[in-house]
């Protein structure tokens, strides 16, 4: 995205506020792993999922990884969005299925569609917080569910220097609900004038998708100059900052 922007003649300021790092229990995946073959799915909710997925998969069970590749009776495969797709197809791996809209709830219709729960079971790596739509629903369709967090997110450590290569900014841009939870404990916790609410509603704010922007409506100052990408992806993010900026 950075990339995408600076070719569009945009100055770009890198603010990282997530940390990734292993789960505090690596217990289940490491078991989902070893019985991997007893899955008919394995769903994927972003392309970090994937990555720690098969990083996993590498280490503890080359043999199951092998299969996989070259789709030999191990999980079919699903995606939320074209982003997470890719991701794992540059493993060698085609999705099976892909959300018809770029959020989990969309994956869910497409497997109510299916109409073929009864008892099979999903496996599901993913953070370890995250938005439990999947766990929560795909049962009601009958599927087993195990969730086996793959990584976890953490506040980035930032120092306060670099709150000062924010200044001037036009226009701030949110990819996800922690990034926007961490900008605001970060900013508040190095600044000491300018509140983050104050600083980011000053701006026109982009955020990638609905779930974003819930994040962001929790703060009603906010809500008058947020911009929602319309496809819930990078792509569509980049289309529309040159739009509106």
């Amino acid at each position: 995205m950075k990339a995408a922007l600076e070719d569009l003649g945009a100055r770009v300021v890198l603010f990282p506020t997530i940390e990734i790092v292993s789960p505090p229990d690596e217990s289940i995946v490491e078991q989902a792993i070893e019985q991997l073959d007893i899955y008919e799915w394995i769903i994927f909710t972003s392309t970090n999922a994937v990555e720690h997925f098969f990083d996993y998969l590498a280490r503890l069970n080359p043999e199951a990884l092998f299969q996989l590749v070259t789709q030999q009776s191990l999980p079919k495969t699903a995606v939320v969005g074209p982003a997470t797709g890719e991701a794992l197809e540059s493993y060698g791996v085609h999705p099976t299925l892909m959300a018809e809209s770029f959020q989990a709830e969309g994956l869910v219709e497409s497997f109510a569609a299916l109409q073929g729960g009864a008892g099979r079971k999903v496996l599901i790596p993913r953070a370890l917080e995250a938005r439990d739509v999947l766990e929560r629903e795909l049962p009601q369709l009958s599927y087993e569910v195990t969730v086996a967090p793959v990584y976890q997110t953490v506040q980035a450590d930032v120092p306060a220097e670099g709150i000062t290569a924010l200044a001037g900014a036009d226009g701030i841009v949110f990819t996800s609900p922690s990034t926007v939870r961490n900008f605001i404990n970060i900013f508040d916790g190095v600044s000491e004038g300018e509140s983050a609410i104050d600083y980011v509603s000053a701006r026109k704010i982009f955020s990638i998708g609905p779930v974003t922007t819930a994040e962001l409506h929790k703060h009603p100052q906010l809500q008058d100059c947020i911009f929602e990408a319309p496809e819930f992806t990078t792509s569509s993010l980049v289309e529309l900052i040159a739009h509106t900026l």
